[in-house]
């Protein structure tokens, strides 16, 4: 259905904005949901594009109203990309302490066995924390990437290339215990 010009049956531009809100909703979502990594903000930055279409001077400025209304969406994606790039990454310290007891639990508790378990706990605490994180969930939790990445609210390739620093770092950290 082209929008463009409204049918003198909707030429009102009340009915012209029902028509434009029905036809679109759908699309809006989709397109949403394909650009944003957390799908539970679908709704909220829906709401969010038809508030700042409504507040524009959407019957004047817009020829195509559809694709006036995907600009908005365009930007409202890139604030909520910025805004989650700056989110505070939370930071679960459990993880950690629990790390040394699985490792205990895991293995025999003979004295060269815990003290290989006491230099690894040692290196762990010694990388930073994305790394450490980003390890521990792939690693000893058994999460992919793309599971580690939604946990700590980052990208999976940023996920991998923590993963791969952080065994070169905790590599080079176990030769210096072990030197």
């Amino acid at each position: 259905m082209d929008l463009k010009h409204a049918n003198p049956e909707t030429s009102d531009a009340s009915a012209r904005l029902n028509e434009i809100f029905r036809h679109c909703s759908a699309d809006l979502h989709r397109y949403l949901q394909r650009r944003l990594r957390r799908t539970a903000d679908v709704p909220d930055l829906s709401q969010e594009i038809f508030a700042r279409f409504l507040q524009g001077d959407w019957q004047t400025r817009a020829r195509n109203p559809i694709a006036y209304l995907f600009g908005i969406a365009s930007n409202v994606i890139a604030d909520a990309r910025t805004a989650e790039r700056r989110e505070v990454v939370t930071y679960d310290s459990e993880i950690s302490s629990q790390a040394g007891e699985a490792m205990t639990a895991a293995g025999s508790v003979d004295a060269d066995n815990v003290e290989l378990q006491d230099e690894l706990t040692r290196a762990l605490d010694q990388l930073p924390e994305m790394h450490r994180l980003a390890l521990l969930l792939t690693k000893r939790d058994g999460l992919s990437g793309k599971e580690a990445a939604a946990r700590m609210g980052i990208g999976e390739a940023s996920v991998r290339v923590y993963v791969c620093e952080a065994r070169a770092k905790l590599k080079i950290l176990l030769q210096q215990d072990a030197g």
